[in-house]
């Protein structure tokens, strides 16, 4: 790896050893038997990362997260990578040990892409993100986290939303996070915990218009054009769910599109970013991350915040870089050089 002379500008060229960690896809050790697609799909990712980085002309080495973390390290430090594209999403099927990975890498010095374990860490925990969403001014949805119905003290209004508290990909979620009764949050409440085994989050439904917020850099990032997802049936809940995410043969999947760029007046648009980008200030964010939204009367409400979001072909962060005139290697080249910026 050839530097410049000035050491926050590191040059890129052929030599340098890139490696690409992810987690091989194995069962979840809590929830549904489909949750597996969810941890499937960063073989796509993986894929896509390896045509980007033969694109720009750097040969890469996998390293695939199984079920021996010695073998790992002993692998790593044996090639010893100059950087690493992080694309980790938890390890041994636990997406609660996705902070685990980052802090590895730190350990051993290998500079890396994508958020800190710190950002992943809060990222995790939904009530914790809301908490300081609220510290910080950015409006969110009002909450309660909640390990038991007789916890509930009702001072949120019906309809709500209720979703584990420490999952992601839109594991746990379905129509019937949708309540409006005590006895249906009950039954979501009992759901979760058997099931995922920790409290739930519950909020204020918005049904409002749901925006995706991807945004790319760190001194100064910028916000890439914003998709929105179009629910093409009328009545609630209008929600991205597991079957809409991954389930391509349902009606969820099939009514539930993306459009990018969102049809947005200057103004609204205008405070989407604002929030969006205080947000991923906020939670320490950097390199990049999508912000999920929801307008409601044209004012934005902050649903949650995902550092090292999806970013294979189809999913909404690449529509975002397309629609931006960005490429997937010019993404991926920018994404190695925050990381070998930081390691000077």
């Amino acid at each position: 790896m050839i530097m410049s002379k000035r050491k926050e500008k590191p040059i890129i060229t052929s030599n340098l050893k890139v490696g690409v960690l992810f987690n091989q896809p194995a069962k979840p050790p809590r929830g549904e038997e489909i949750d597996y697609l969810a941890e499937a799909e960063v073989e796509e990712q993986v894929e896509a990362v390896q045509e980007a980085l033969k694109m720009l002309g750097l040969v890469c080495r996998l390293f695939p997260l199984k079920d021996d973390i010695e073998a790992l390290v002993n692998e790593l430090k044996s090639h010893k990578p100059d950087v690493v594209v992080n694309l980790s999403e938890g390890a041994f099927g636990d997406s609660h040990q996705e902070m685990n990975v980052p802090s590895l890498l730190e350990l051993l010095r290998i500079p890396y892409t994508g958020s800190s374990p710190l950002a992943l860490g809060i990222c995790q925990n939904k009530g914790l993100t809301k908490d300081i969403l609220r510290a910080n001014g950015i409006p969110t949805p009002d909450y309660q986290v909640l390990g038991d119905f007789y916890d509930w003290k009702a001072e949120i209004d019906f309809p709500l939303f209720v979703k584990p508290l420490r999952e992601d990909a839109s594991i746990g979620i379905s129509s019937k996070s949708y309540v409006t009764t005590d006895a249906e949050l009950k039954r979501q409440l009992e759901y979760i915990y058997a099931q995922y085994g920790q409290p739930a989050l519950v909020e204020e439904y918005i049904g409002g218009r749901e925006l995706n917020v991807s945004i790319l850099g760190n001194e100064r990032p910028r916000v890439l054009p914003i998709s929105e997802i179009l629910f093409e049936f009328d009545e609630e809940p209008k929600i991205v769910d597991y079957s809409a995410k991954w389930l391509k043969e349902t009606e969820e999947y099939k009514k539930t599109k993306p459009v990018c760029p969102a049809d947005l007046g200057e103004a609204v648009r205008k405070r989407v970013e604002y929030f969006a980008m205080k947000a991923y200030a906020a939670v320490y964010c950097r390199d990049y991350a999508r912000v999920d939204i929801r307008l409601k009367d044209d004012l934005p409400f902050v649903l949650e915040v995902n550092p090292n979001p999806d970013i294979s072909p189809e999913v909404g962060f690449a529509r975002s870089l397309r629609v931006a005139g960005i490429t997937f290697e010019e993404f991926i080249r920018q994404l190695i050089f925050y990381a070998l910026q930081r390691s000077t």
